[in-house]
C-alpha cells in the first residue's frame, strides 16, 4: 500500500478554480445540501455525500478521501454502518454539528480554503487541529498522568482563549479543537466559551465524573462538544488507574448519553500491563455495543518529571495494539484510531503544527501533546508566530525522516532527532521535569532499547507494506489483521472474515491504487 508525497496531498485545488468556486456557491448551500443527504441513513444518498465532497474538496488528498469514502459505501465496508449508526442514533442537532463541523467546515470546505490562503500568505500550512488544555485542574490523580506537574494557579482568562480559537479558526481554517486537560469539565465557563462557536466540533477528553444531568442537557443543546472517556480497560484496571468505582460510572454515562443521542466515544491508554485487554475484541466489541463511535488509541509514553519507560507496551505489543485497533474499524461501526499506528494515513508525525498544535493551560505553545516544551506562548505571541518559530518550522521539515511512517514519534521512535531539537533550539520547559526523557541517562538508554526494538518489527513491516491508510483504498478489501488488504474479495463476505490466507498483501496488488494515483494526478 503506498502513501501518496506530502506536497502531492496537499495541493491546493486553487489553480483550477475550485477555491473560488466555493467561495462563489456559499457556505451556506454547501451545507443545505449535506444536510439534506444525511437525514437519512440510505446508502445511496451517503454515497451521493461524497460525490459532492469530492466536489468542493480543495486539495488532492481531500480528492482521495471522498472517493475512498465513496468506496467503503459502495461495497458496505463498515465504515457506511457507522455513518447509518450516526444518523439513526443520534439526536439531529448533534448528528448536524458533528458531520458538518467535523467533516465540511473541518475538512472539505472552509479548512481547505483558508489553509490555501494561509500558504500563499506565510509560505507554510497551518495544522488542521488545535488541542487546548482548557485548564490544569483535575478531581483525579490518575498514574501516569503529567498533569499535575504543571504549576497553574488559574487558568487562562476565556478572553485569551477566545484570541487563539479565532485565529484558528479565522485564518488557519481549524474547525476540529480536542479538548484536553485536567479535567475540562472541571472549568465552569468551559460550556459558554464553545457555545460561541457553533461551527467547531470540540472533541472533549473527560473522566465523566461533571457529566450531571443539567451538563448532558446543555451538551445536547449546543450539539458541537463530543465527550471521549478515558479508560484504562476493564474494571480492575481502570480503577486501579483512575480510582474506585470510575469503571461503572463511566458506563453510567455512556449510558445517559447514548439515551440522549449526544456523540460520545473513548480514550483507551495501553500499558504494558494492560495491553492484552485493551485490545481484545471483546473489549473493543463492548465498547462498540456501549454506544462508542470513536476511540483513540494511545499508550503510555514516558513524558514529565522521572517517568518510568518500563510501563510502555513492549514493540511486540504496539504491533498488536495496531493490528486491533486496524481490525476494530474495519469489522465494527466504530472509529478508531491508533496515535502511532496510524503514521502512514497523516504522512508521519503530526507534531510542531504539521497536523495538530497543543495550547496547554499556561498558554505556552507546545508542538505536541507529549512534548511539553515551547518557544512561545499565546500571552505575548499568535499562534502564527509560535509556528513560525524555528523550532516548530524543523519538527515540520524533519518528518517523515527515512520515510517510515510507522516509526513517526520523535520521542519514543526516533529520540535522537527531539535531543537535537532540544540541543539546537533551546526551547523551555513548561513544567518542572519536561525534559527529564531528554536528559536522564538511565531513562535515555530505556527508551532507546525500545526504539531499536520497535524499528526491528516496523521497518520490517514498511519493507512489505503491512500497513493501512486507516481504511481500504478503491479496488480493495480488508481481510484480517494478518493480511490487512487484498484486491481479492474476502471468502466469505466482502470485508473481514476471511477464512484462509489466499489473497495478497496490501503492497502486492497496486492495479486499482495506482489508477486512483493516475487520476489524482491529473484531476
Amino acid at each position: 500500500m503506498r502513501v501518496l508525497p506530502q506536497e502531492l496531498m496537499w495541493k491546493a485545488r486553487s489553480g483550477q478554480g475550485y477555491v473560488d468556486h466555493l467561495k462563489q456557491i456559499g457556505t451556506e448551500f454547501v451545507l443545505g445540501q449535506i444536510i439534506n443527504l444525511i437525514g437519512t441513513s440510505s446508502k445511496n444518498n451517503l454515497i451521493a455525500m461524497t460525490k459532492l465532497f469530492e466536489k468542493i474538496a480543495g486539495s488532492e488528498g481531500s480528492v482521495r478521501h471522498a472517493r475512498r469514502m465513496r468506496w467503503l459505501f459502495e461495497t458496505d465496508h463498515p465504515h457506511l454502518a457507522w455513518w447509518q449508526k450516526i444518523i439513526k442514533d443520534i439526536d439531529p442537532n448533534c448528528r448536524n454539528k458533528f458531520l458538518v463541523n467535523f467533516f465540511v467546515h473541518g475538512y472539505y470546505a472552509d479548512n481547505q480554503r483558508k489553509r490555501a490562503n494561509f500558504y500563499e500568505k506565510n509560505g507554510f500550512y497551518p495544522p488542521t487541529v488545535l488541542l487546548s488544555s482548557i485548564t490544569q485542574k483535575c478531581n483525579f490523580n490518575c498514574t501516569g498522568c503529567w498533569a499535575h506537574n504543571y504549576d497553574v494557579k488559574e487558568d487562562l482568562p476565556i478572553e485569551i482563549w477566545k484570541k487563539v480559537i479565532d485565529e484558528a479558526r479565522n485564518q488557519m481554517g481549524i474547525h476540529i479543537i480536542p479538548v484536553v486537560g485536567g479535567e475540562p469539565f472541571a472549568r465552569p465557563d468551559f460550556l459558554d466559551l464553545v457555545e460561541q462557536y457553533p461551527d467547531c466540533i470540540f472533541i472533549t477528553f473527560t473522566n465523566g465524573s461533571f457529566l450531571t444531568d443539567k451538563v448532558i442537557q446543555r451538551i445536547k443543546k449546543l450539539g458541537n462538544v463530543a465527550p471521549m472517556f478515558s479508560l484504562s480497560g476493564w474494571e480492575e484496571s481502570t480503577d486501579k488507574v483512575r480510582g474506585k468505582g470510575t469503571f461503572k460510572m463511566v458506563m453510567e454515562k455512556m449510558d445517559r448519553l447514548r439515551e440522549e443521542g449526544i456523540f460520545f466515544g473513548s480514550s483507551i491508554a495501553a500499558t504494558r500491563e494492560t495491553t492484552d485487554e485493551i485490545v481484545s475484541d471483546e473489549f473493543l466489541k463492548m465498547l462498540s455495543d456501549k454506544g462508542v463511535l470513536w476511540t483513540w488509541g494511545f499508550h503510555y509514553v514516558p513524558v514529565g518529571e522521572n517517568p518510568d519507560p518500563s510501563i510502555m507496551p513492549t514493540a511486540i505489543q504496539r504491533e498488536q495494539i495496531k493490528q486491533a485497533l486496524y481490525n476494530a474499524r474495519n469489522t465494527l461501526p466504530m472509529m478508531t484510531v491508533d496515535f502511532w499506528g496510524d503514521g502512514p494515513e497523516m504522512m508521519g508525525c503530526i507534531a510542531g503544527g504539521r497536523q495538530y498544535i497543543h495550547v496547554n493551560a499556561k498558554g505556552d505553545v507546545e508542538p505536541c501533546t507529549f512534548v511539553h516544551l515551547a518557544t512561545h506562548n499565546i500571552k505575548t505571541s499568535t499562534l502564527t508566530e509560535a509556528l513560525a518559530s524555528p523550532f516548530m518550522k524543523a519538527i515540520r521539515k524533519g518528518a517523515p525522516y527515512d520515510g517510515n511512517m510507522l516509526r513517526p514519534c520523535m520521542i519514543v521512535d526516533r529520540p535522537w532527532v527531539l535531543r537535537g531539537y532540544y540541543k539546537k533550539f533551546k526551547p523551555y520547559e513548561t513544567h518542572r521535569g519536561a525534559a527529564d526523557y531528554l536528559t536522564k541517562p538511565e531513562i535515555m538508554e530505556q527508551i532507546d532499547q525500545y526504539s531499536a526494538e520497535v524499528a526491528e518489527i516496523m521497518d520490517e513491516n514498511w519493507k512489505n507494506d503491512y500497513f493501512m491508510t486507516i481504511f481500504p483504498l478503491p479496488g480493495e478489501y480488508y481481510h484480517d489483521r494478518k493480511i490487512l488488504c487484498s484486491s481479492k474479495i474476502p471468502v466469505g463476505g466482502i470485508h473481514g472474515g476471511c477464512e484462509k490466507h489466499g489473497g495478497c498483501t496490501c503492497g502486492k496488488d497496486l492495479s486499482a491504487l495506482e489508477e486512483l494515483s493516475k487520476d489524482l494526478i491529473n484531476v
